[in-house]
């Protein structure tokens, strides 16, 4: 169902949707040097790399735009958003799918034919096989285990299967345990995603509203984008969605602009329903 205010704002698309589209993926310094690094670990064939950040600070978004920047590049990716799985070999038979390798009933040959796999992609077809794992604070040890045995395979010159963790802080707090010491000693790059700035923040409605628009421009005030950061605190997710929230008052409210006032209302109700409290 189309969104009332769509044809309100002259818009094409929801130009503050949480789904993570790369196309609307706003590309801070901050988010550009976590792409960046990642993208030379998986380039180089280096093995392992990891980003951290957290909820709603666009790992997800981050996640989508690599996968497709390698499959671009002619890599054999997969990305996998939900992989908290009870047993490693319910694990391995995921990524085995992901990857589209025919499935085995024991562990043993489910390892034996992935194996077979990476050997036959990555040092005979010299292809980069890459694993982008999202919401990688739900892995347990053993799965972590595992995705360090995959990562073990090797030739002279390069590791046979890329992998990319991205994860909330507890993904850290996972990795700084004694007993996957020998994981964490093989990442070889590290980023952190961090909230907006305010000038950050402003710049990124403008790309979303000029993307959704056709380059039109926004109709937050400069009051309104002040409103936006305090209550989002610089969260891209939250901004996304009391801007939404706010374009949606607009239009029954019959008001071309976005004020200061339209974002605190919109956070207020956001504050009482959820939380049963008033919005500062």
């Amino acid at each position: 169902m189309e969104l009332p205010y769509l044809s309100y704002f002259h818009l094409t698309e929801e130009p503050f949707s949480t789904v993570p589209s790369p196309r609307y993926f706003f590309l801070t310094p901050v988010h550009g040097t976590a792409l960046e690094k990642t993208a030379f670990v998986v380039g180089a064939r280096k093995g392992l790399a990891t980003v951290f950040g957290d909820t709603g600070t666009g790992k997800s978004s981050l996640a989508r735009l690599l996968h497709q920047k390698f499959l671009d590049a002619g890599f054999v990716s997969t990305l996998l958003t939900n992989p908290n799985s009870p047993t490693q070999n319910s694990f391995l038979r995921v990524i085995a799918q992901e990857f589209a390798v025919p499935t085995y009933r024991s562990f043993v040959g489910m390892l034996a034919l992935f194996t077979q796999f990476l050997f036959q992609q990555a040092a005979d077809n010299d292809k980069t096989v890459v694993l982008i794992i999202d919401e990688a604070q739900t892995l347990k040890p053993p799965l972590i285990e595992l995705l360090r045995q995959l990562a073990n395979y090797e030739t002279n010159d390069r590791k046979l299967l890329q992998l990319v963790l991205f994860g909330q802080e507890e993904l850290r707090a996972t990795l700084a345990h004694h007993r996957l010491k020998n994981f964490r000693d093989r990442i070889v790059m590290a980023s952190t995603l961090e909230p907006l700035s305010a000038d950050q923040l402003q710049a990124m409605v403008r790309f979303r509203w000029q993307v959704a628009s056709g380059n039109a421009e926004h109709p937050f005030t400069d009051e309104a984008i002040a409103a936006l950061f305090r209550h989002s605190e610089g969260m891209p997710r939250r901004a996304n969605i009391l801007a939404d929230n706010a374009l949606l008052l607009a239009y029954f409210g019959k008001q071309q602009q976005i004020t200061g006032e339209l974002i605190r209302e919109a956070a207020a109700d956001r504050a009482q329903n959820l939380d049963r409290k008033e919005a500062a």
